[in-house]
């Protein structure tokens, strides 16, 4: 009896043993969203890159508090602000008699001042008349269509009714504006036409599609971008409940294959597969497995035939499911993320991995050593490493914990070295990296102080070597 039940231990350590070792070699993804100021809001006018797998953000893209000068696309010059935000007062004087009736007012600011006469009851009314919203904000209407522009390192999105073509450069932090150049046409209140899916498909171009599905918009992303309405969606009416027309399938988001198709995963879990040749859909079914609650607003593909899903309404996590089966299960750790109206990263369904040409030459990276510049807290690179294709978060640390994202590096062994100011080692990790995007952990020794330090990241034959400040409080 003692015999078994020391087997049964063994086995269970075993189970629970390998269960933890498959977790630590879990690899996240991450994306660029669109969210509200804080979590559960829902004014969609902040972009971020988040850990998918953690919830947390690695990098505020836009914040809508900073003022952003906007750019056009074309001339580069400032963009020609259109209205302002600014109010005049208007009094009005309205008499009636009893029963007064109760009006609901919409969007204005009112003082009455009452004065009653037997039955007779004069209102003053001061009244603020306010203009329509700026529309010179970058995200002054919300937006909910974002695509990830990874060949120019850009972030196209449109903003609710404006019907404008705009994009982020993610080198440069600045903001460009098609002016004057229709994309869309929608108007406010407009549900049909306003246009809430957008994605870079295989062939380098852009799509955007109206909610109604009757304006699929292509736009190039080239020297001279163009911008085309390419017509409806026609519907293979094998499902008439699920014509791709009804208010059923309204909002969500697209992604692309690498046959140049585009999926269409609607807000009511719908997915439907797209020909961009023929601009044909047809229903391929409902997502199933998602929580009570949980509508599917945004959604990019994690590789293969898994695609990860996010919510505008929820923040119990972001759920990843598979075009094959449609069986959805949760990805992330944490029960408390950022709601999305939209998801967007760089990667295609079902589309090939490239061979890792380790043979071939490659260019050496020169080695960033902790010099006078450095040491001054002016690192020689962009501090995260985004650009590198590296980024080091949360920065500062206070946990003694940070956790490095790595974006298209080559497979191989990594090192991880933790550095003083004057470029001393403290301490050091080895990882391996084998996927197109993989996030790892690296702790601080115990007796850190607080203060400033280097983490340097040096591939197999300093193939890639960068070097981040990081503060530790």
């Amino acid at each position: 009896m003692k015999q078994r039940i020391l087997l049964i231990f063994v086995m269970t350590s075993l189970i629970t043993a390998l269960q933890a070792q498959k977790n630590s070699k879990t690899k996240a993804v991450t994306g660029y969203a669109i969210t509200a100021a804080d979590k559960g809001g829902r004014s969609w006018k902040e972009v971020r890159l988040v850990d998918i797998t953690t919830g947390e953000v690695v990098k505020t893209i836009y914040d809508s508090k900073n003022e952003t000068e906007a750019l056009n696309a074309r001339t580069g010059k400032p963009v020609v602000k259109k209205d302002g935000n600014n109010s005049k007062p208007v009094t009005a004087t309205i008499t009636t008699t009893p029963p007064v009736q109760q009006r609901k007012v919409v969007n204005l600011d009112e003082v009455l001042d009452k004065n009653s006469n037997n039955n007779v009851r004069t209102y003053t009314r001061v009244v603020m008349i306010r203009q329509s919203p700026s529309v010179d904000k970058p995200f002054s209407t919300n937006s909910a269509a974002m695509a990830y522009d990874k060949k120019h390192e850009r972030l196209y999105y449109t903003p609710m009714s404006i019907n404008q073509l705009r994009y982020i450069d993610l080198k440069s932090g600045k903001i460009y504006y098609f002016e004057d150049e229709p994309f869309g046409t929608a108007g406010r209140g407009d549900v049909n036409s306003q246009i809430t899916r957008m994605v870079i498909a295989a062939d380098g171009n852009g799509y955007a599609l109206t909610n109604d599905a009757n304006h699929l918009i292509r736009f190039t992303t080239g020297k001279k971008p163009e911008i085309t309405d390419l017509g409806a969606i026609t519907d293979d009416g094998q499902n008439e409940m699920r014509n791709i027309h009804t208010q059923r399938a309204f909002g969500g988001d697209m992604i692309a294959d690498g046959s140049n198709n585009l999926y269409l995963i609607t807000a009511g879990r719908a997915v439907y597969k797209i020909s961009i040749e023929n601009r044909s859909s047809s229903f391929l079914g409902t997502i199933k497995g998602l929580p009570e609650g949980f509508s599917t607003n945004g959604a990019m593909v994690e590789e293969g035939s898994k695609v990860i899903i996010a919510s505008s309404e929820s923040v119990a996590g972001y759920y990843r499911f598979d075009l094959n089966t449609l069986q959805a299960e949760k990805v992330s750790t944490s029960n408390d993320v950022f709601n999305a109206s939209d998801l967007a990263n760089g990667i295609l369904a079902f589309e090939k991995k490239k061979k890792d040409k380790t043979d071939e030459p490659v260019a050496e990276t020169k080695p960033v050593v902790a010099d006078n510049a450095t040491a001054k807290g002016q690192p020689q690179q962009d501090e995260g490493g985004v650009k590198s294709g590296i980024a080091v978060y949360p920065n500062p640390v206070t946990n003694g914990v940070v956790r490095l994202s790595f974006s298209e590096q080559p497979a191989g062994r990594y090192q991880v070295q933790l550095l003083d100011m004057s470029g001393r080692l403290i301490n050091s990790k080895e990882i391996n990296i084998n996927s197109e995007s993989q996030i790892e952990e690296f702790r601080f020794p115990e007796l850190s102080v607080k203060g400033n330090y280097l983490v340097r990241v040096t591939s197999e034959m300093n193939r890639v070597n960068v070097t981040n400040k990081v503060v530790v409080q």
